[in-house]
């Protein structure tokens, strides 16, 4: 009777084994199904993710490329007014300088009837037909400048108008006026393509501008050079607005690290333009200025004129032209990049298929509970819980592995933590000065219990006097120094406890909590004292006195954050008002 019961009991033992076998097999098939259908899904979106950033790449190549090309018919156009100019002025040899312009008007020609073709060609990302109208615009002027400049180059020299050359030349620059559009366009286009293309765009348009500009110098005071009359009122006040234009535009560019992917060898480049167009070109501008200023007597013609002044924007041409060039070569390379990345996805996930397949045969037990253990390890790290480290535990092959990665990828969370920690400390902090911005200010002084509903802190509100003359005197290097040394200062007078921030401009603040407002009053007198007693040393080795203005409020007297910062900016304005270099509160 036992052995009886015990041989059903082994029976349905076995057949529960057997269904829980099948049961198993089932699942693991529908697993291997699901496992293979997500793998594709995968797979796809890999594709077409770089897909999508080959043609991403491809379209950032052609949009920049038909960039270039506008900007070199720009300059093209603008580097014939050169010769425009020579056969107007008197004195000249009429043959070597028809010559020269027939071969700039061909370039520029050349070039236009390009940009023009390639606006419909159907080559770009999207169609380019409203540029055409702008395009024709230009051409229209273009017909109408060079029809004047032909009539006034075929009279006698004796019979050419000081006015009908000058507005002859301003036709010229209008042609260019009329190509503006045509780089807003295609800087919305680039912008619209791909902001990481916003900044290239502007800083070449800035070199275009740059080199446009340098043209329109010499030309403003061409045409009573061509005849040889004084310069007019008019003349040199457009010649000094132009100068002043090149000169801030300049201040950007020429800035180190102001051009995105220059390479070190241009770096030439910028001094090159710093002597032969700002030095050099700056002098004949400056000798022609000084003579026409009084006689029509000028020590050259208007051909020697161009002939000496164009060589010196050379080096305008030769940057911009650098840029343009080191940007289509990373360009051209990520796209080849990107090609590259799309034909190793394509392979790879092909070759995953058909990997997946035979493994999948031999996944079994040995695959299924560590991939659980991985599974639910990347859910904790996803949702920033820790996780025991796992080397180790899948053994020596693929698993193992995949624990090792599932390692890294937990300590390179780590690594994000901390740098996600530090970009938010630079987020509150003065890049130039190191201080709190205000930003970080407002976030501490607004908070519950800080300056804003603490009864016991103050705020002090400075101000550095006449700062705008400063950078307007010595320049915006030198008000940079001013500043960084003002922090300096204030950070040296002012305890641990303090927050000091920079609020804005030449404007400091200060808070101490704790503080009654004389305590405030004499810390800040304290700053003004160190600040006044302290010159601030140039590089040439000047000193340079600075002094501040200060406000100083209690957050007793003025309760919340905003009536605070109203109170202390009431102050300052009163000791500004009374003769500043005072602390008023």
């Amino acid at each position: 009777m036992t052995n009886h019961t015990d041989n059903e009991l082994e029976g349905r033992k076995s057949v529960g084994d057997i269904r829980s076998a099948k049961l198993l097999r089932r699942k693991l098939q529908w697993l291997i199904g699901i496992v293979v259908a997500c793998t594709g899904v995968l797979a796809t979106e890999i594709i077409a993710a770089s897909y999508s950033d080959f043609v991403i790449a491809r379209r950032n190549l052609v949009e920049v490329m038909a960039f270039c090309r506008v900007l070199d018919t720009a300059t093209y156009l603008s580097a014939e007014r050169g010769p425009s100019n020579g056969v107007m002025g008197i004195g000249v040899a009429t043959g070597s300088v028809q010559a020269r312009l027939a071969e700039f008007r061909s370039r520029s020609d050349a070039a236009l009837s390009e940009i023009i073709a390639g606006a419909t060609d159907g080559s770009r990302s999207e169609p380019a037909a409203a540029l055409s109208p702008i395009l024709a615009e230009v051409q229209r002027r273009l017909l109408i400048a060079r029809a004047e400049i032909d009539r006034i180059a075929a009279m006698p020299p004796e019979r050419r108008d000081l006015k009908e050359i000058q507005l002859a030349i301003e036709g010229m620059f209008a042609v260019i006026d009329a190509m503006r559009p045509a780089f807003d366009w295609n800087i919305q286009r680039l912008t619209n393509t791909d902001p990481n293309l916003a900044g290239i765009a502007i800083a070449a348009h800035m070199l275009a501008n740059l080199r446009e500009d340098g043209g329109r110098l010499a030309s403003q005071l061409m045409a009573p050079v061509a005849v040889g009359k004084p310069l007019e009122a008019r003349n040199i006040a457009d010649s000094e607005r132009t100068r002043g234009r090149l000169q801030e535009i300049w201040s950007v560019v020429g800035r180190p690290g102001a051009l995105p992917g220059l390479k070190p060898k241009n770096i030439a480049d910028i001094a090159a333009i710093e002597h032969q167009f700002f030095g050099e070109g700056f002098a004949i501008i400056d000798s022609v200025v000084s003579v026409g200023r009084h006689t029509g007597h000028y020590p050259m013609t208007a051909e020697q004129f161009t002939d000496r002044y164009v060589p010196k924007m050379k080096p305008l041409e030769t940057l911009r032209r650098d840029f343009m060039d080191a940007t289509v070569e990373r360009l051209a390379s990520s796209k080849t990049q990107a090609s590259i990345k799309l034909t190793i996805a394509s392979t790879a996930t092909f070759a995953l298929f058909i990997v997946l397949l035979i493994l999948m045969r031999r996944a079994r037990s040995l695959v299924f509970e560590p991939l659980l253990l991985a599974r639910h390890s990347i859910i904790e790290l996803a949702n920033d819980r820790p996780i025991a480290r796992l080397s180790g535990k899948g053994g020596e092959g693929e698993m193992g592995r995949l624990f090792d990665a599932i390692d890294v990828l937990r300590l390179r969370l780590d690594e994000r933590t901390l740098l996600m920690k530090h970009l938010e400390r630079q987020a509150e902090t003065d890049e130039l000065t190191g201080l709190l911005n205000r930003r970080a200010l407002e976030l501490i002084g607004g908070a519950e219990g800080a300056a804003g509903s603490d009864k016991n802190a103050c705020l002090i509100l400075m101000d550095i006097d006449h700062f705008k003359q400063i950078n307007d005197t010595h320049g915006h290097l030198v008000g940079d120094i001013v500043l960084k040394e003002t922090a300096r200062i204030i950070r040296y007078s002012v305890r641990s406890s303090d927050l000091v921030a920079r609020f804005g401009g030449e404007e400091f603040a200060v808070i101490t909590p704790g503080d009654d407002l004389e305590a405030a009053r004499a810390l800040a007198e304290r700053i003004r004292s160190n600040l006044a007693r302290a010159p601030i040393t140039l590089a040439d080795g000047r000193e340079l006195s600075v002094t501040a203005s200060f406000g100083v409020a209690g957050a007793d007297a003025n309760p919340g954050w905003k009536g605070l910062i109203e109170s202390a900016d009431t102050e300052l304005y009163r000791a500004k008002s009374e003769g500043r270099n005072r602390v008023c509160g």
